[in-house]
């Protein structure tokens, strides 16, 4: 899957081609927060700009006979067209999604690229959604088919309106095309630990709406608007509502929970660069510090905890709450408020994490992770003691990764987005090495320049 930008912020033209692992790097204000932003939004939210909705014909006969059979292949000619639509729509709105005012993306473009694009039927798909406890409509596909069949049961003469029941199947084809073409993706922006500090006044703010709604006085419209006017990018917003809704979201499994033989070195990394986990406790999110012998067992609101610790808080989520397969971790400055031994850590888990089916994406400024990751790229070679290597290293097979998983990309003062090259022995991210070379020059300077 392939991207393109015009004059998305600091970035003039570029495209972004995804990886297994794609890793962006360069210096500030140069546009990777744009970027990865724009990519989770084309892929988030495209099944809004797209239209599959059935025949008013159609929807008849699937009321009257229970039953209706979708020949999925006859959108394949239209695939285009619906990429096309979504980033022309995607692209008029990056205002609203970045929350800027209207002309400061004008001319900018965020797409799909349409290059040899085709739906994947491989995988079985399977749903089901109830209306009421009257209603059901059902969906399903067997692996290596191209029909998707849809069943409608009801025992109230299908009193669910027609628009309810289009919007539902169209939602459910464009998931069942779309499953294994394009990525699910979760965001965790930069801007996490403050909202792990904040998530609190956050409530407040809502609360305060209601009270506005629900208080004898007059209600003012434009008081009302303005107290819910987002203040934050999408990304963000999204980020918000994923931390208040906590202590639900936290109750499900991810298929990395799920799966949890073959999964248990993922979670194994997590821990041992968390020292801990999280816990709803009376609807707070606290952290649970791995006990000490000799010390007590304790347990700090997240707001309180250490900036490691809000960091990680999303990730963490994602990992045991909602990872699915095919979905796409996507993760603004995975090195933020971390020590670099746990720097090197989380380029362990991402590793894992790629091996695992899970697709990431990350902008980073680590020379630390940057450096990890090669290491696991370069233990694909015959090395000498490999395996007393990975063993001292605690490295399992999940740590490996090859080249050709890996998409690395840089940005320059010249406006571009520039291919890195990524070959046996990793990533070749000459900005650390120059930088790293130019402070050691002066350290060397100023060292054999020093009078005794």
């Amino acid at each position: 899957m392939k991207f393109n930008f015009e004059q998305l912020g600091g970035i003039d033209k570029g495209a972004i081609e995804l990886g297994d692992l794609t890793v962006i790097s360069g210096p500030n204000n140069m546009g990777k927060t744009y970027i990865s932003y724009a990519i989770y939004g084309l892929l988030r939210h495209f099944k809004r700009w797209i239209d599959l909705s059935l025949s008013r014909e159609r929807l008849t006969q699937l009321k009257n006979e229970g039953t209706l059979r979708i020949e999925l292949t006859d959108y394949q000619i239209k695939l285009v067209d619906y990429l096309k639509k979504a980033s022309s729509e995607f692209s008029e709105s990056l205002p609203s999604y970045f929350n800027v005012p209207e002309d400061y993306f004008k001319n900018a473009k965020a797409e799909f690229s349409h290059d040899q694009l085709k739906f994947d039927f491989t995988n079985e798909f399977k749903e089901a959604v109830s209306f009421g406890q009257s209603e059901q409509v059902s969906f399903f596909k067997a692996s290596e088919e191209t029909v998707l069949s849809i069943t409608f049961q009801t025992k109230s003469g299908g009193r669910v309106p027609n628009q309810i029941l289009d919007d539902v199947i169209s939602d459910h084809i464009a998931d069942c095309l779309f499953a294994d073409l394009l990525p699910r993706p979760f965001v965790v922006t930069s801007e996490r630990t403050g909202i792990a500090l904040f998530y609190k006044e956050l409530d407040i703010s809502k609360n305060a709406i209601i009270e506005h709604i629900t208080s004898g006085e007059k209600v003012d419209p434009f008081q009302l608007l303005n107290s819910m006017r987002s203040r934050y990018a999408q990304p963000i917003h999204d980020n918000i509502n994923v931390v208040r809704e906590y202590e639900n979201l936290s109750k499900r499994k991810s298929f990395i929970r799920e799966e949890s033989d073959k999964c248990k070195p993922i979670r194994d990394a997590l821990q041992d660069l968390m020292g801990g986990s999280y816990k709803s406790i009376d609807k707070q999110v606290m952290y649970m510090p791995r006990k000490e012998r000799g010390r007590d067992k304790v347990a700090v609101p997240v707001y309180v905890a250490s900036s490691s610790i809000k960091s990680l808080f999303l990730i963490d989520l994602y990992i045991n709450s909602l990872a699915e397969k095919n979905g796409m971790l996507i993760i603004d400055e995975p090195e933020l408020n971390l020590h670099p031994d746990n720097q090197r850590k989380m380029a362990g888990l991402l590793a894992r994490l790629v091996n695992t089916g899970v697709k990431v994406l990350v902008t980073t400024h680590s020379d630390y992770l940057i450096r990890e990751l090669n290491n696991r790229v370069m233990l694909n070679l015959d090395v000498e003691n490999k395996k007393k290597i990975m063993k001292t290293a605690k490295m399992t097979s999940l740590d490996l990764l090859k080249p050709s998983q890996i998409k690395a990309y840089s940005l320059k003062d010249d406006h571009k987005i520039h291919s890195v090259d990524v070959d046996k022995y990793g990533i070749n991210m000459e900005v650390f090495d120059n930088l790293i070379a130019d402070a050691n020059e002066l350290a060397d300077n100023i060292y054999y320049g020093i009078k005794e």
